[in-house]
């Protein structure tokens, strides 16, 4: 990586979650934290008290009735069922074979809120009480997509919200679900009601737009954490003298491009910055692409914005 931060030596190894009126917690970056695509999309399902799955048949009901063809592969008891969906084929070129894509449902396993590090925590912006609502429980269900990771994204991203919606009419005593790969947790009730519609529904639960002080200056970095997680660019921002919160709301319309136009932004090309909070036409902020400069490491698209930029940038 190069050295192009004039005071971290090319790393910014901490970062200051706010806390309350008591001060600020430091954290230390894990710097050998990857982000990978993800072959297999998990999401945890959360409950206080253990359930019972549902039978493979009655989920498979359920999908007929959103999907049309689907076939049970496989129903183990107290370990996982899995379905075929005709509606999503998967070209194997190598093999000249087309077979459907599944969806995955493990059972009820311990849940360990520590698993959910501080630094995950101190991102929970979306979630009321999430600290709170993650130490409640006990159980997790995981749920995934399985011999999808060649989909076309967009497809695959239909598919996941699809299953996840499903499940959670399933399990009504669910009380959140957590996304390992975007880091965002959601309640049940968020999920159901989620705001975004066609394909973006994906983005509420498969997207994090994080925010962070960084320790001993005024600089200040926002980015997305989970496009990586299907094969496109997650954005960041390395700023000072803006105001967070109109930042994370660009980084959410450069989310929803990068995702609706699959990635189409090339190193160099410009896109609208904000003037006065607003985005602005007379704006121009140029991109490239490079490592992240916060965990896990994975491509992101660097957008720098103008004279509120922090760290030196090569031409």
């Amino acid at each position: 990586r190069p050295d192009r931060f004039y005071i971290f030596g090319g790393n910014i190894k901490h970062i200051i979650m706010g806390t309350s009126d008591n001060g600020q917690e430091v954290l230390r970056q894990n710097l050998e934290e990857k982000g990978t695509f993800q072959a297999l999309y998990q999401m945890h399902l959360l409950f206080r008290e253990k359930g019972k799955r549902p039978e493979g048949k009655k989920i498979l009901g359920r999908l007929q009735k959103e999907f049309g063809q689907v076939d049970l592969v496989a129903d183990v008891d107290h370990s996982l069922a899995t379905f075929a969906i005709a509606d999503f084929p998967v070209e194997y070129k190598k093999d000249k074979k087309v077979i459907p894509a599944q969806v995955l449902m493990a059972d009820f396993t311990p849940f360990d809120p520590a698993s959910v590090d501080r630094m995950q925590r101190s991102q929970l912006w979306d979630c009321p009480d999430g600290e709170k609502l993650l130490d409640s429980c006990k159980y997790k269900l995981m749920l995934s997509d399985f011999l999808a990771a060649g989909l076309e994204y967009k497809l695959r991203c239909r598919m996941l919200a699809r299953w996840l919606e499903i499940a959670l009419e399933l399990f009504d005593d669910c009380v959140g679900v957590w996304i390992p790969a975007s880091g965002k947790l959601l309640t049940r009730q968020q999920l159901l009601n989620n705001p975004y519609r066609g394909d973006d529904r994906f983005l509420y639960f498969g997207v994090n737009i994080r925010f962070f002080n960084i320790q001993g200056t005024e600089d200040m970095m926002v980015d997305s954490l989970g496009l990586y997680a299907v094969g496109l660019p997650d954005v960041q921002y390395h700023f000072h003298g803006l105001d967070p919160n109109d930042v994370v709301d660009h980084a959410y319309r450069a989310v929803g491009y990068l995702f609706g136009h699959d990635a189409p932004v090339k190193p160099g090309e410009t896109i609208g910055g904000l003037k006065d909070g607003q985005l602005s036409a007379e704006v121009h902020w140029p991109c490239r692409y490079e490592k992240a400069l916060l965990q896990p490491e994975r491509e992101v698209m660097d957008i720098c914005p103008g004279e509120y930029a922090s760290g030196n940038r090569p031409e």
